[in-house]
């Protein structure tokens, strides 16, 4: 199945060529030449020798000095590991999202770590659900939600102080944690207890627990939450501490993951 063009679009070759060669790199063997992607694409060796080093100027390929062939560059295989990672945790996800609804009147999230972000990749509605991150692809900043907690705290510590000195810390509520010192201590707790909670820190009156999903290897990928709006913020969402974690260990169990 093939898809037109729409009326006053026009096609550039250069881009088709480009997205070809791209192509080619999830056929073949992770490096390849240029004269081997010039008979692959059907293009002349110097048309393809142009498109390679402008996709190398904007940071998609990258040579390799030792055999003088050309790959993808971290970003675009990261590209490639998201996409399958947000698929795999979808199909994963699925059925303990579906179980875990009974449970609460509010919002269930699968959220991966992006940067200093959370970005969600799953999401379920109860009656009450909260009117925000309504969206698949939604984003908020990882030290006032649960989900970046859990995603924060079991990262390498090296990789978490790194994060953590980088991040700009600003208030939200003046339930927000807006100290360095104060965030790593909330996170050490984090990992020991296995489950983070957000009472009140991203918006007034939200509240959200989250637990770590984890891969075959036992290395945490994403997270499982809930947000409720809530009447008492101090009281938080402890009551929903072990559905959530039920859920993310039956989502990990789903990844390959055994304890």
């Amino acid at each position: 199945m093939t898809s037109s063009v729409p009326a006053g679009a026009e096609r550039l070759s250069s881009v088709a060529t480009a997205s070809r060669i791209l192509r080619e790199f999830g056929k073949h063997s992770t490096q390849l030449g240029v004269s081997q992607l010039a008979r692959s694409v059907g293009v002349g060796k110097s048309t393809a020798h142009r498109v390679i080093w402008t996709l190398v100027e904007e940071g998609l390929l990258e040579k390799v000095e030792e055999t003088g062939l050309f790959r993808l560059t971290s970003v675009m295989r990261g590209l490639g590991a998201s996409a399958e990672t947000a698929q795999r945790l979808h199909e994963a996800a699925t059925l303990p999202l579906d179980n875990l609804r009974p449970h609460t009147t509010g919002t269930l999230h699968v959220a991966i770590l992006d940067g200093f972000d959370v970005l969600y990749v799953e999401r379920r509605e109860g009656r009450g659900a909260i009117p925000v991150f309504r969206s698949v692809g939604a984003r908020n900043a990882s030290y006032v939600t649960s989900s970046g907690k859990v995603l924060l705290a079991y990262l390498p510590d090296d990789q978490l102080q790194s994060l953590v000195a980088g991040m700009r810390l600003v208030p939200r509520t003046p339930r927000t944690i807006t100290s360095r010192s104060l965030l790593l201590a909330e996170l050490a707790l984090v990992r020991r207890q296995g489950f983070a909670e957000n009472r009140g820190e991203s918006q007034p009156g939200m509240c959200s627990i989250a637990a770590p999903i984890r891969d075959p290897l036992g290395r945490v990928v994403a997270s499982v939450s809930v947000a409720e709006h809530v009447a008492d913020e101090a009281a938080g969402l402890l009551h929903l501490v072990r559905p959530v974690t039920e859920t993310a260990q039956r989502i990990s169990a789903g990844l390959g993951w055994q304890p």
